[in-house]
This record gives C-alpha cells, sequence and structure tokens, in this order.
C-alpha cells in the first residue's frame, strides 16, 4: 500500500518529461519502511559530443543521395497527361523507345562474322533476338510514352548531378539555365529543386515534345514560379549575356553524326558562362559520347577549362583513348536508384516500385583546375574516384579508381592501415571520390589516355 502511494506522489508531481527517475533493486524491496525524502534521485548528464567514426572528407566526397523520388506536383501532372491518352498504346510506344535504346547501347566492332570460323547457322541464331541499331522519332505518341516510361529515370539521373555539384561547388549559383534537348522539361524539374533559377529556357526539335513540357509546366506552376520558355531552335547572339548554366542531358546520342556531335557541343559551350553539364545514358555508346565532348572542349580552352566532376585530371580518358582500352568492358558510368510513379509501373507492367538508372556524365567550368589547399572542397578536386562497385573482402578493400595522374588504378585499404581509413573504404560507394592514399602498393589498370593529336 505504501508503494502504490509513494508512485502516486511522485507521479502527480510536475517532473520534467526530459528526466528519468531510476530506483536501485534494494530500494525498491524497501519502499514500505522508506519516505519518499530517503530515496537517492540522481540526475544523469547526458553528452551531447558526436562521436565521429568516419572521416570528414570521405562525408564530402560521397555521391549517394538515397532513392529518388519525383516530386509530387510533376508526378501529378505527368499522372493527368496519361489518363487522357489510350493506356494501351502508351505500353507499346514505350516497348519501342526501350528497344530503340537497346539497340544503340554498345559500340559496333568492325569485324566479319563470315571468316570462315563460325557457321551461317550460328550466325543466325546468334542475331536472331537482335535489334537493328535504330532511332525513334518523336511524334504526339513518343513524347507522351517517353514522359510515362522513361522521364523518372532521366530525373534521377539529373538530380543527382545537380546535387552533386550544389554540394561540392559553394560559388556556384546559377540564374540563369539553359536546357538543351530538353524533352518534357526534365533537367528543368531537376534544377530547379537544386538552384533558384531566374530564367530558365528549354530547346528541342521536336513540337510535340514541347508542346507535353509546356503542358507539364503549365500545370505545375505557381504563381512564383521561374519563368520556362521552350522553343524549337537555339539561337545564337554573341552579344547575348551568356547563361550560367548550360544542361545537355540524354541528347548527345540522338544527334546523327560525331561532326554534327562535336558542332552542338562547341555551340553550347559558347553559350555557357560558368558551368556545362553534359549527361548521357550509362552504355558504351553513352560514355563514348560524353567522353569525346569532354576532349573536344578540353583541346578547344586548354587551361581555361576545368573539370568539376567525374574526373580528378583534364587528360584524356584512359578507359576511351588508353592502348588498351576496351569501352565496351569497361567503362565510365554510374548508378541513381529511383521510386517508380504509379504510371510508369503501369507502364512497364512492373510489380517492383524502385529502378535504376545509369548514366555517364560530365561537369565542366570556365576557369582552370583549383589548386590544393587547406579546404575540403579544393582538396575533393584532386582525390580519386571509384568508376566501379568496391570489393570487401576479409580485412582490406580493393576499389578501382580514376587517378589524378590519368591512369585507372586499383587501390588496396587493409584493415592495418587504421580505423578512419578501412571504415571509409568499408563505406564507399561507387561513384565516390575517397581522400585516403593506399598503404599498399598501387596497381595500373589501364595506363593514361593518348589523343590522335598527341
Amino acid at each position: 500500500m505504501a508503494y502504490r502511494q509513494l508512485l502516486k506522489r511522485i507521479t502527480t508531481r510536475n517532473y520534467s518529461t526530459q528526466k528519468a527517475l531510476f530506483l536501485s533493486e534494494k530500494q525498491i524491496q524497501s519502499l514500505d519502511q522508506v519516505t519518499e525524502s530517503e530515496l537517492l534521485v540522481e540526475e544523469i548528464n547526458i553528452n551531447s559530443e558526436h562521436y565521429v567514426r568516419g572521416s570528414e572528407e570521405a562525408a564530402f566526397g560521397s555521391k549517394r543521395i538515397g532513392c529518388v523520388e519525383l516530386p509530387k506536383p510533376l508526378m501529378k501532372s505527368i499522372q493527368d497527361l496519361v489518363e487522357g491518352q489510350d493506356k494501351r498504346l502508351i505500353r507499346t510506344d514505350a516497348l519501342r523507345l526501350y528497344d530503340a535504346l537497346r539497340s544503340t547501347a554498345r559500340i559496333p566492332k568492325e569485324t566479319d562474322d563470315f571468316d570462315g570460323t563460325r557457321s551461317a547457322k550460328k550466325i543466325r541464331k546468334a542475331t536472331a533476338s537482335v535489334v537493328e541499331p535504330h532511332k525513334v522519332s518523336y511524334g504526339p505518341r513518343e513524347s507522351v510514352a517517353y514522359a510515362a516510361g522513361v522521364l523518372p529515370s532521366t530525373y534521377a539521373a539529373v538530380t543527382n548531378v545537380m546535387k552533386e555539384i550544389s554540394s561540392r561547388v559553394s560559388d556556384f549559383r546559377p540564374r540563369s539555365m539553359l536546357d538543351f534537348g530538353t524533352g518534357p522539361g526534365t533537367a528543368i524539374w531537376a534544377a530547379k529543386e537544386h538552384f533558384e533559377l531566374e530564367k530558365c529556357v528549354g530547346v528541342d526539335l521536336s513540337e510535340d515534345m514541347l508542346r507535353v513540357a509546356e503542358q507539364i509546366e503549365e500545370s505545375i506552376k505557381l504563381g512564383d514560379s521561374t519563368p520556362v520558355e521552350f522553343k524549337r531552335f537555339l539561337s545564337v547572339d554573341p552579344k547575348a549575356q551568356k547563361t550560367d548554366l548550360v544542361v545537355c542531358s540524354f541528347t548527345l546520342g540522338e544527334i546523327s553524326s560525331a561532326a554534327l556531335q562535336k558542332s552542338t557541343v562547341e555551340q553550347l559551350w559558347e553559350q555557357t558562362g560558368d558551368m556545362l553539364v553534359l549527361i548521357d545514358r550509362g552504355t558504351p555508346v553513352g560514355f563514348s559520347n560524353v567522353v569525346r565532348a569532354r576532349q573536344w572542349i578540353l583541346d578547344m580552352e586548354g587551361a581555361n577549362a576545368h573539370v568539376v566532376a567525374p574526373c580528378p585530371h583534364e587528360k584524356p580518358c584512359p578507359l576511351l583513348f588508353s592502348p588498351e582500352a576496351k569501352p565496351n568492358d569497361l567503362w565510365c558510368h554510374f548508378s541513381q536508384r529511383v521510386q517508380r510513379p504509379t504510371f510508369l509501373m503501369k507502364t512497364k507492367h512492373s510489380k517492383f516500385n524502385t529502378e535504376d538508372s545509369k548514366y555517364s556524365y560530365v561537369v565542366l567550368r570556365r576557369g582552370a583546375r583549383p589548386a590544393k589547399s587547406s579546404s575540403i572542397e579544393s582538396q575533393a578536386y584532386h582525390w580519386p574516384r571509384l568508376i566501379q562497385p568496391p570489393l570487401k573482402k576479409n580485412g582490406h578493400i580493393v576499389m578501382d579508381t580514376c587517378s589524378t595522374n590519368g591512369e585507372i588504378q586499383r587501390m588496396v585499404i587493409p584493415k592495418s592501415q587504421g580505423k578512419i581509413p578501412y571504415r571509409d573504404a568499408r563505406k564507399a560507394m561507387w561513384g565516390d571520390s575517397f581522400p585516403h592514399l593506399s598503404k599498399n602498393k598501387i596497381v595500373t589498370r589501364v595506363s593514361e589516355g593518348i589523343t590522335k593529336e598527341e
């Protein structure tokens, strides 16, 4: 009885909700023999100091952002767009888009199948399921299918790149943006999530795609939203003010020839006042498009341009220009997970609500590469980049990285190197910049790239 009365007196008092009352076992057993004043009440002080296990540099170099989800206004606008269409036609057109993308994924090899080593029967069997490389023209049906079946994956890739730029380059605050090959405006919506833009221009050759972009923009536009102008052609005015941020996402592969690609990239660079972002599919062809565009600009500008990401150098890419490069087997690309909206799950007839978007990219900025200083931001420009997922072994981590000397190197971080470097290596993921040097000997997997001009 005394125990219950004592608990009632304690609980009815105005104690702070952030404190706890602890009684020893002996005190609980003697509650009937003691009074409240005889109880020993101790206040436990909680140390608010944060215990850091990994390094700050490794956290800064991390590229992962988790699963990307489309903004709800954008999802709703696409859902409204899909509701007014025939669902079976949308799926049929989306499958045609997927076939076209798969058919142009790999770099064609100049080999003669009829060289006497393979029979005609084996060749017919091997090529029976292969779709001839082709591209799709975007009409009204294809434009809607693109928004319903392709836009989420492209949005995820652009979002990852924009997040990396905003977190790594503190002095980059763009006010204007040009999105070349805008499609339904994917890159514009992704950039708006990370930058305070005052003017956006989207350029696309397809009138039907621009019509879809305008419809999406009208449905999610708010009273104080950034004005977006969509047009078919890129007007070049030497006297006009250049654009702070120029983006060309998943468009280089749609250009028919290398000469036209080079001309387009050079015009985009002329329009760039600060930073140019080139993104393409994470396939051997998409990778080669991005790397060649990167090299064109660096050859043209020299020391007046540098690579912000992903390369820690301005030398020719070893995965394409090195004598031992095999771009169909090993190429630089990255992955970003995206949550599939309902309309995408229905378009693909899939029960899984996530998918991985593979992409290759390069971010170029005017001016020389920042010199290494005491700040983490300047040091990150010189950290090697993981081009593949690390191999986590028993007691050591194996990482293939793109190094500052323009080579693909294999680093091994053993447990004996220290707690912090080893933990950073354990937590490192594909695409991260790694700040520690290797204790063990570094092995060169692919040598430095050499261009034809050299």
